[in-house]
């Protein structure tokens, strides 16, 4: 069971301080570590209550008001994007702490300038505080708490020096900072002073070697020790109270909490936990498993539980009634939570996305890219660690979850009284770890799963001892390891002195110490311990006065310090003092998602995107891209690339690897084709009266491809869509001869000619003297005259009768209205009955340029006045 206890960024800043200046100021990645486990900021004296939130891609951060859940401010962090940084901030002071370098930097807010530097080991293990009162930076793998000027970073007075494997480091109200030591099983109380640094009190809460996670409350602190089940609580009145708990699964813990109900997320099965001193209530949540599922808060009587799997905050009152769902997108990634005096911050780190709770419960979207401030036009993901004892994922089907198996290699050295024992983790057989139980010499221990040390005292030198270890998970409790017989001695080694670590870039680390005195006992071997992130395993047995940690041993990016214990046979010394911390790292992986494609918009080109992988310890500088005989080199914070100057159509291999301080991953590979000439088939054509379309089959080669309509195979009469393309405006009863072109950039392509007509329409002329009507007039005409035009003037083209049919093509209008009917000499006569008047001329196929008045003809399929489809010329 892991409990994250993620450091709280302080980012309350008056005004528009932060956005100008920093530039000068900030060298390399700045990005927050908070991964959404429950970050709090203390309660601020600042009347806007406005809080700066992180947005990972875009590598910047964002001023959002409290009160108006508006963004206000946003500021670029130069070469941040994809890289992590702890901040920490007060009103006055901004501490800057870069994980993979652990270089620190101190800016003072009223002047924006650098006012300090610090080096730290590198690497997660080291965290700040900062407060009004004070700073310090917290070596939790070597157990130092320095107070340091918050300016200058100078050291203020002599480093408080506990035991390694600290965890927590976060102030109270009271400006008084807290940290926890696992070892001893105690919380410290510590006040800055001028002169450094004082522990105020000590306060024991759990057995030693037990896992701890502190919450700094409202009012006290809460410490839950999860492998006893217990939470104790002490408040600033000096009420102490201790309560059951009980834990399903993993568990989730906020370092510090606005209100004073301590709270406990189980992420599985997903659960919430509410202590308030003695009293306890537990309860389920509707989220689904996830390791995206944050610590809960309790803020005004409710209970906010951050879900970056769902893109959800769940909101239940202090029974568990689910009171609200607040959306909010989370990009696949954490939402982290923060408070400032009134108000409730859900920050996504990996989209523009925030929500502000006030405090009776209404929520507001804020969007951190706003362009219209300042700031705005900015440019628009990390790892997870396995629990002790936990499975790697290899891709394949998850194992049947049940009981741990037995732990192995369970063995012990002895000492003046006291043996320590010493094991290899035990398989979690697909359920965490919760806790080791040891028994034996009549006593009985149970210590935190990534504890896999354990010294026991008070024992008879010469006496034989034998002792058991049973690993447990939510499942049960495994298989009993029992040890062999093992005797104390008063004739003990001397401890080594001079340790010395040094973090190799092929994943190792080299473990150096003087030779022991074995004091009169032959000195048969060196046992080295790695402690780090409040856990204590044996990495090795060496008879030389060195010994190298095989890579992959110890969890890249966390800092370790290691202890030497000298044996002489079953006899072993005390273990030696710490050596210097060193943080171990690799090769990064190999990037994810690549995809190479042709690029759309120039031949020749392939684009190139991928994800940034695990950096393993250090930051990724840059980013390799070979494709077939080109390279091209990218900074570590670029994930995109194109390379040039292939052929059409080419099959290149594109590989992608990532560079830090060790070197290259292994690389990513794919293949991809550039662009080719495209192709187009005419598959089919469609007309009407006055249009024709062309429909299209077509490879665009990859390119963005447009088409051409030609006519007679050279001039361009439409241009879009390869699917089809449509010529309008045109005659009834003509034919057309087309072709279609398509091009991209590689190149460009021409179908053979189709020849296609509209449709056709047929009249027929009707002039009723040759069947209705017999008068002087009749005897005085052949016929109906066709004329060049559309107008009665000029010569005709010569006569048509009764019965003749032609093809139309289109009407227009004539000179005058022509009517069918009317009083002759010889008396009235009705030359088309039914016929209206009308000045419409028809285009008919009599000759090349042939116009008929339409009272003298009749479209078929259509009413006799209705020239139907036939469109206009």
């Amino acid at each position: 069971m892991t409990i994250r206890n993620v450091d709280a960024r302080r980012l309350n800043v008056k005004g528009l301080l932060i956005a100008i200046g920093l530039p000068v100021v900030l060298v390399g990645a700045l990005v927050a570590t908070l991964l959404g486990t429950g970050a709090f900021s203390r309660d601020s004296d600042l009347e806007d209550e406005s809080l700066w939130l992180w947005t990972t891609p875009a590598g910047e951060i964002a001023r959002v008001n409290g009160l108006t859940a508006a963004t206000d401010v946003r500021f670029e962090l130069t070469d941040a994007a994809g890289n992590a940084v702890q901040i920490e901030q007060t009103d006055s002071h901004l501490l800057l702490r870069e994980i993979a370098t652990g270089k620190v930097s101190a800016i003072d807010l009223s002047t924006l300038e650098l006012t300090g530097e610090a080096e730290t080991a590198p690497g997660e293990g080291v965290r700040l505080a900062l407060a009004d009162e004070g700073a310090f930076i917290i070596d939790q793998t070597q157990g130092l708490v320095n107070q340091v000027d918050p300016s200058t970073l100078a050291a203020i007075g002599d480093p408080l020096q506990f035991p390694a494997g600290l965890t927590g480091g976060a102030f109270d109200s009271s400006g008084k900072l807290w940290v926890g030591v696992p070892r001893e099983g105690t919380i410290v109380q510590i006040e800055p002073k001028e002169s450094g640094a004082k522990t105020v009190a000590t306060e024991v809460v759990a057995e030693p070697r037990q896992e701890l996670a502190l919450t700094v409350l409202g009012d006290g602190v809460a410490v839950l020790n999860s492998t006893a089940k217990k939470m104790t609580t002490i408040r600033t009145d000096g009420r102490r109270s201790e309560t059951d708990v009980e834990l399903a699964g993993p568990a989730e813990t906020a370092d510090t909490s606005p209100g004073t109900i301590a709270s406990v997320t189980v992420t599985d099965p997903p659960s919430v936990i509410t202590v308030n001193d003695d009293t306890t209530k537990s309860f389920s949540i509707s989220a689904a498993p996830s390791n995206l599922l944050g610590a809960s808060v309790e803020f005004h009587q409710r209970i906010y539980v951050p879900d970056g799997a769902s893109g959800l905050v769940w909101v239940y009152d202090l029974e568990g009634k689910e009171l609200d769902r607040i959306e909010i997108d989370a990009g696949g990634g954490p939402l982290e939570m923060y408070h400032t005096g009134d108000t409730l911050f859900a920050n996504a780190v990996n989209t523009n996305a925030a929500v502000v709770v006030s405090s009776d419960g209404n929520a507001r979207q804020a969007e951190k890219d706003r362009d219209d401030i300042l700031g705005g036009n900015a440019p628009p993901e990390e790892e997870e660690s396995g629990d002790e004892g936990e499975d790697e994922g290899d891709g394949e089907a998850a194992p049947e979850i049940g009981p741990p198996g037995a732990v192995t290699n369970l063995r012990g050295t002895v000492g003046d009284g006291l043996i320590n024992l010493s094991w290899d983790a035990a398989p979690n057989n697909g359920s965490a770890l919760t806790k080791y139980t040891i028994e034996g010499a009549g006593e009985s221990w149970e210590i935190a799963p990534d504890q896999r040390v354990l010294e026991i005292g008070d024992l008879e030198n010469g006496t034989p001892y034998t002792f058991t270890v049973t690993a447990h998970n939510a499942e049960g409790q495994g298989e009993t390891a029992t040890s062999p017989s093992i005797i104390p001695s008063a004739e003990v080694p001397d401890p080594v002195g001079s340790v010395e670590a040094t973090a190799n870039s092929d994943g190792t680390v080299t473990v150096k110490w003087d030779e022991a005195d074995g004091q009169g006992n032959d000195v048969s071997g060196y046992q080295v311990d790695a402690i780090g992130d409040g856990g204590q395993t044996v990495v090795g047995q060496s008879d030389s006065t060195t010994l190298t940690v095989p890579e992959g041993t110890l969890e890249y990016g966390t800092g370790y310090v290691f202890q030497v214990t000298t044996l002489a046979g079953a006899a072993a010394s005390a273990p030696s003092s710490p050596s210097n911390s060193v943080t171990p790292f690799n090769v990064p992986d190999a990037p994810t998602d690549l995809l190479a494609e042709s690029s759309s918009s120039a031949a020749g080109t392939i684009d190139v995107t991928w994800s940034r992988p695990s950096n393993n310890g250090r930051d990724i500088t840059k980013f390799i891209v070979r494709a077939g005989s080109q390279t091209q080199e990218v900074d570590g914070n670029t994930t995109t690339a194109s390379l040039s100057g292939f052929g059409n159509n080419e099959q290149v291999v594109v590989t992608v690897t990532a560079v830090n301080e060790a070197g290259e991953s292994e690389p990513a590979e794919t293949t991809s084709n550039t662009m080719s000439e495209p192709s187009v088939q005419i598959s089919g054509d469609s007309a009407t009266a006055n249009s024709i379309t062309l429909n299209m089959t077509y490879d665009d080669g990859g390119g963005e491809a447009t088409c051409q309509l030609l006519r007679d195979g050279q001039t361009p009469v439409a241009e879009g869509s390869c699917d089809s393309l449509t010529q309008s405006g045109l005659k009834a009863s003509t034919e057309h001869t087309y072709s279609v072109k398509i091009s991209n950039p590689a190149g460009s392509a021409t179908t053979g000619n189709r020849t296609v007509s509209t449709t056709v329409i047929n009249g027929e002329v009707y002039f009723g003297c040759d069947v209705d009507v017999n008068n002087n007039y009749c005897d005085s005409v052949d016929g109906v005259s066709i004329y060049p035009s559309a107008s009665q003037s000029g010569n005709s083209l010569g006569t048509t009768n009764t019965g003749d049919r032609y093809k139309a093509y289109c009407w227009t209008t004539g000179d005058a209205t022509i009517t069918p009917r009317g009083q002759e000499s010889d008396g009235y006569a009705d030359y088309h009955r039914g016929k209206d008047g009308s000045n419409k001329w028809v285009k008919i196929d009599y000759a090349a340029n042939a116009y008929i008045p339409f009272v003298w003809i009749n479209i078929d399929g259509v009413d006799k006045n209705s020239t139907g489809d036939l469109p206009a010329c």
